[in-house]
C-alpha cells in the first residue's frame, strides 16, 4: 500500500466525517457512523505530515507551504464568519493540527535542547487556542516523527487516546484526568490497519497538489447539496 492510497484512503473516510457533521441528524446512528469512519481521516494525515518530514528535501518550504494553505482557508472561514455570522474561526480548519505538528517537529530536528524544549509550548498552544483536535493532534504527529516503528507508534498512539478520550472505567477508577473526545474517537486506531501495510513508497502519479485542491473542494460540494436539499 503506497502513499497515494493512503492518501485516498483519508480523503474518502474525512468526506464521510463532514456529510456526517454537515448533512446528518446529531445523535442518529447514521450520524456516529459516518463519524465512527471519520475518525480514521486525521491519524492517515498525520501520519502523512510525519512522512513529508522525512522525506522532503527543503522542510522549510514545506511548512511555509502547508501555513499560507492554512491561512487562505482560515480568511475563507473568518469571511463566512462576517456574511453568516456562525463563529468557525480556528475551530474548523483541519490543517492548523497539521501546520502545528510540522512546526513541532522541525523544533524537536534542531540541536539545542532549548529549542526543543519549545515543541512542548506548541502542544499547549495547540490546546489553548481551540484548533480541531488540539494538542492530542499535534501529540500524534510528534510520534509519528519520533518513532518509526509501527508497533512502538500504535502504542504511543493508544496511550494519548487513552489521555484524551473519555474511557468511563478510568473515570470511575479516578484514573482519567482529561477526556476531551467522546468513545467514537477509538475507531482513529482503525488507521493502523492500514498504516501497518504501507510500503513507503509514493505510488505511479504526482498527488503531491491531491488534498490541497480536495479539501476546500469536497467542503463546497457537501455544503451545496446540503443546501439544495
Amino acid at each position: 500500500m503506497n502513499r497515494n492510497v493512503l492518501k485516498i484512503i483519508a480523503a474518502v473516510t474525512m468526506t464521510f466525517d463532514h456529510i456526517g457533521v454537515i448533512m446528518l441528524e446529531p445523535d442518529s446512528l447514521e450520524y456516529y457512523i459516518f463519524r465512527s469512519i471519520g475518525r480514521i481521516a486525521f491519524v492517515l494525515f498525520a501520519y502523512m505530515i510525519a512522512e513529508g518530514f522525512f522525506k522532503t528535501k527543503n522542510l522549510k518550504s514545506y511548512f511555509l507551504r502547508l501555513f499560507v494553505y492554512a491561512s487562505i482557508i482560515e480568511a475563507f472561514i473568518i469571511g463566512y464568519y462576517f456574511i453568516s455570522g456562525e463563529n468557525y474561526i480556528l475551530g474548523f480548519n483541519v490543517i492548523w493540527p497539521l501546520v502545528f505538528g510540522l512546526g513541532a517537529l522541525l523544533l524537536l530536528k534542531n540541536k539545542s535542547i532549548w529549542i526543543r524544549l519549545i515543541s512542548i509550548l506548541v502542544v499547549f498552544a495547540a490546546e489553548l487556542l481551540h484548533i480541531p483536535y488540539g494538542g492530542y493532534g499535534v501529540l500524534i504527529i510528534m510520534v509519528f516523527g519520533l518513532y518509526r516503528n509501527p508497533l512502538t507508534q500504535l502504542l504511543f498512539v493508544l496511550g494519548i487516546n487513552l489521555l484524551f478520550i473519555d474511557v468511563p472505567l478510568l473515570s470511575y477508577l479516578d484514573l482519567a484526568s482529561y477526556a476531551k473526545y467522546i468513545w467514537i474517537q477509538w475507531f482513529s486506531m482503525v488507521a493502523f490497519a492500514f498504516i501497518l501495510f504501507y510500503n513507503g513508497k509514493k505510488g505511479k502519479f504526482r498527488m503531491k497538489w491531491f488534498f490541497y485542491i480536495f479539501y476546500p473542494l469536497h467542503l463546497g460540494i457537501i455544503y451545496l447539496i446540503n443546501y439544495l436539499l
